[in-house]
């Protein structure tokens, strides 16, 4: 049987929102506990949250929640890096899929994230991806054939990188319009009270 680890990435600086977009309140909880809750609610053995700016602070919104926190050291230099510490972590608990989850998506539910693990039951090795608008991106479910991928990226390159490599095939697509809420901006504030 399969084990797949989830992987929440909330290492970001938030520069562009001015504040810890991981602590903003979405229905009364910070974001990042949200996200991290429905994770861990899915049933899956191990989530790992890395951690990078506002650590600190991040670690006590979560440290209840039942997850493996890890910190990256080196967040400012970019995405590719959360997701390396993120993989090696799901490798050294002997992992052979990782679901990768972003901390800044307040619509991601329990529901949601079952979704994408009990499609990658019929397929374990498939690239499974959620589709907001012209994006494809996380959610995104990777088998372990792709972790030396994952873990090559440089700077700032996400898993998206990935999937744009490959859509002419090979990547299993879940619409997910609601993924396109997303913190980034001031003035995306007021959408995180969309959510669920």
């Amino acid at each position: 049987m399969s084990r797949t680890v989830i992987v929440i990435l909330a290492a970001g600086g938030s520069r562009r929102l001015g504040q810890p977009k991981q602590l903003l309140a979405v229905s009364g909880e910070p974001m990042i506990r949200r996200v991290v809750r429905s994770a861990v609610e899915t049933g899956v053995e191990q989530v790992v949250v890395v951690l990078g700016s506002s650590a600190f602070d991040c670690v006590s919104a979560i440290k209840q929640c039942g997850a493996d926190i890890v910190v990256n050291p080196f967040w400012e230099s970019g995405l590719a890096g959360s997701i390396r510490i993120g993989v090696e972590r799901a490798e050294a608990a002997g992992a052979d899929a990782v679901l990768i989850l972003l901390a800044d998506q307040p619509c991601l539910t329990s529901k949601v994230i079952r979704e994408f693990l009990d499609r990658a039951m019929a397929r374990p090795d498939q690239v499974i991806a959620a589709r907001y608008g012209d994006v494809v991106g996380p959610p995104i479910f990777f088998g372990s054939s792709w972790f030396p991928q994952l873990k090559a990226l440089q700077g700032d390159e996400g898993a998206r990188k990935l999937i744009r490599e490959q859509q002419n095939g090979g990547i299993e697509i879940v619409d997910w319009p609601e993924g396109a809420i997303d913190i980034d901006l001031p003035e995306d504030l007021p959408r995180a009270t969309l959510a669920p």
